[in-house]
């Protein structure tokens, strides 16, 4: 059992997709749920078509492969950011407060 992490639903494993064809984990959203999302990236999408190849907003890297940014709570469309910053954003959950932290961190606070 496993519970979506956008509908909150618990369902059986067998109700949470593979991640991008591979076999070696679940994604946290279950399938009903990633084709809803899979449904407003695409339209987003064509709403918003991706930038030409660039320096990312965040961390300043080119690219030539953007990822759209929405956020998970409104569904409103952010931008176009690189793999990596997508990735750092979603590991913190899109979490200000847990962003603020980080950087506290970095800065030489609240170190254990």
């Amino acid at each position: 059992m496993k519970q979506c992490r956008r509908c909150g639903t618990i369902k059986e494993i067998e109700q949470f997709p593979f991640f991008s064809g591979q076999q070696t984990g679940r994604k946290n959203t279950c399938t009903e749920c990633t084709k809803e999302l899979s449904r407003l990236r695409a339209k987003l999408k064509t709403e918003n078509p991706p930038p030409a190849a660039g320096e990312c907003p965040i961390c300043s890297t080119h690219t030539e492969i953007w990822i759209l940014d929405h956020c998970h709570f409104t569904n409103e469309f952010r931008g176009y950011i690189c793999n990596n910053c997508n990735l750092a954003l979603g590991r913190f959950n899109d979490d200000e407060k847990l962003l603020r932290k980080a950087i506290d961190y970095l800065n030489g606070k609240n170190r254990v």
